[in-house]
């Protein structure tokens, strides 16, 4: 009988510890890739030997392989997605990973010299993850950069970034919908304020 309640015992204990296991294995592996990204980036940045150009290209390619950009435009857009006809929603997302790109094009000269490292790692609702950073610029000041990321078709994606507590997607979500709301919910003055950035 002592047998039995012991082998119970341990199966229980197995059930309830495999999922933990699971997800401790899965924020390792979310804060990996976030360290992995940060540190591409951070070398991309201060590398010297390449030209604008080539910073812009090394860039979209850490865009597309870490941030899932339809979904974050998506959030951004907010209520205004369900209204959006499909035709337009495929316009606006392309508007918006260029306004992304052109973003970060025209600060370049701001970067170059800056460490980049994890601290902590947390859940996020099912199946998400915050993955919490600190940005050490050259001049000593560190900036805390929050990544929420999740698994979308088994590679973690990026849909939000929260710098020293300002959510970048709700941030622009205001934006957009403050234009919105200005051409009488017309969505095409902001694909083509998007555009021409």
């Amino acid at each position: 009988m002592k047998y039995i309640k012991l082998s119970y015992i341990i199966v229980f204990l197995a059930l309830y510890l495999i999922p933990n296991a699971s997800i401790s294995a899965e924020q390792d592996e979310a804060e990996s890739f976030i360290q992995e990204l940060g540190n591409n980036a951070i070398e991309m940045l201060s590398d010297k030997k390449l030209s604008k150009k080539q910073k812009i290209s090394e860039f979209e390619k850490l865009l597309d392989l870490g941030f899932e950009v339809p979904l974050i435009a998506r959030y951004a857009l907010g209520k205004h997605w369900r209204k959006t006809p499909k035709d337009q929603r495929e316009k606006y997302v392309d508007a918006f990973r260029s306004f992304i790109v052109d973003s970060y094009a025209s600060r370049l000269g701001q970067f170059g010299g800056e460490k980049f490292y994890t601290n902590n790692v947390r859940e996020d609702g099912k199946r998400g993850f915050i993955v919490s950073s600190l940005i050490e610029t050259p001049s000593g000041t560190k900036v805390k950069v929050d990544w929420r990321l999740k698994k979308i078709n088994n590679s973690f994606r990026i849909y939000d970034v929260v710098i020293e507590g300002i959510s970048m997607v709700i941030t622009q979500r205001d934006e957009f919908s403050s234009i919105i709301q200005r051409s009488g919910g017309d969505i095409e003055p902001l694909i083509n304020r998007l555009k021409n950035f």
